[in-house]
């Protein structure tokens, strides 16, 4: 992939994780939600597009140690999403 697309991923990643910050689908149902469960479901989905920015810009830096990072990030973000999906499969089943 173009170094130059990194940047344009990552604040697209960031636009993301702002929109699900301040909309959340579902306010009502979500807001009745309890304990980490409430946690996981309200806030994973902005936190996940959060390691995905992150990563993206890792990608850009000149360090290897850094940048090495951008992968790691990536699969933590990917654990995240699994369990986001998983809590709010189960939080919302009819």
């Amino acid at each position: 992939m173009p170094d130059n697309l990194w940047p344009i991923l990552g604040v697209g990643a960031l636009v993301i994780a702002a929109v699900f910050a301040v909309f959340v689908p579902r306010a009502t149902e979500v807001n009745a939600l309890q304990g980490l469960t409430f946690v996981i479901v309200r806030w994973f989905h902005s936190g996940i597009w959060l390691l995905l920015a992150l990563s993206f810009f890792l990608r850009m830096v000149d360090n290897e140690s850094l940048s090495g990072l951008a992968n790691p990030i990536a699969g933590l973000a990917g654990i995240g999403y699994l369990i986001y999906i998983v809590t709010m499969t189960n939080a919302f089943k009819s």
